[in-house]
């Protein structure tokens, strides 16, 4: 068993992220773990992060990278091992506070929005890694904090967004307005996405933890339509047309319906009859995603 290579990071971060501190002498990054200590709320003496990382095992003066971020209720150390497809990229798996991302009425309170800038910045100081090519993944509550850095994260390395199920909720979009996570977990400040980037949202028709048709869903979130949800990410890229309608959706592969925005810069998949879990959709879901993120 290869020996873990943990790369400590101090970092002394309030929720307002304003009293900072780097300590490290390390240039290059290597498979294992890392860790940010964060202090809030619930840990206000701090509490360490890790953050797992697996290279590939082809050899690259620079690497892209991918944040991947777990569902509630995962493990990132183990999380990390589901993206071999992705065998040009970096892999990056936070550990989600309490096994949850903090979007209002997760367990985690924490301030997860700050950690992935803190990931971010970290990275950045890093020869091998390609800051001028990071994406982000998520999936199911994941997902959810996607949308939230899409909403309100400004720092231009993060170029694509993935979203495996879990749509905008009313919590994050309502009054034709984004809104950004206050420092007490309301969201009541409207916030304007940055545009320029490129979004990739995948859900099952039959999803009823996010339900893909919109309304009541898991611990009470009130989710958007999907197809509506993708929509307004688009607006918010810079579409001005119409709402794509099932009739002018292309299908392929099998049961997937696509719906491009931009010349494909913001695209929405309808799996037919897929539930939250994309089960036997799994490997085109897969293949569309490595497509996605390794084709310009």
């Amino acid at each position: 068993m290869k020996q873990l290579l943990i790369l400590f990071l101090a970092f002394n971060i309030s929720c307002t992220n304003k009293n900072l501190s780097v300590d490290t002498n390390e240039s290059t990054l290597k498979s294992g773990f890392f860790e940010i200590v964060q202090k809030w709320s619930q840990q206000p003496n701090g509490y360490a992060r890790k953050i797992y990382v697996k290279f590939p095992d082809n050899e690259l003066e620079k690497y892209p990278a991918v944040i991947v971020l777990h569902g509630n209720g995962g493990n990132a150390s183990t999380f990390v091992n589901k993206f071999n497809y992705l065998n040009n990229h970096v892999i990056i798996a936070p550990q989600g506070y309490q096994k949850s991302w903090n979007i209002r009425k997760e367990k985690s309170k924490a301030p997860d929005i700050n950690f992935i800038a803190e990931i971010i910045s970290y990275l950045k100081k890093m020869k091998n890694i390609d800051h001028e090519n990071i994406s982000i993944f998520g999936s199911s509550n994941g997902s959810a904090l996607v949308n939230q850095l899409l909403i309100e994260f400004k720092d231009k390395s993060f170029k694509k967004a993935i979203c495996r199920v879990s749509q905008l909720n009313s919590f994050q979009y309502h009054d034709s307005k984004f809104w950004a996570q206050s420092e007490n977990n309301l969201f009541n400040t409207p916030s304007i996405p940055k545009q320029g980037r490129k979004i990739l949202c995948l859900a099952g028709s039959n999803d009823r933890i996010a339900n893909y048709y919109g309304g009541q869903g898991v611990l009470g979130y009130v989710f958007l339509n999907a197809q509506n949800s993708a929509y307004i990410l688009a607006k918010a890229m810079g579409y001005s047309g119409l709402e794509i309608t099932d009739d002018l959706s292309e299908e392929g592969p099998e049961n997937f319906f696509k719906y491009s925005y931009l010349d494909d810069q913001v695209v929405h998949y309808r799996l037919q009859g897929a539930g939250h879990g994309f089960r036997d959709m799994n490997d085109n879901a897969n293949q569309i995603i490595k497509d996605f993120i390794e084709l310009d």
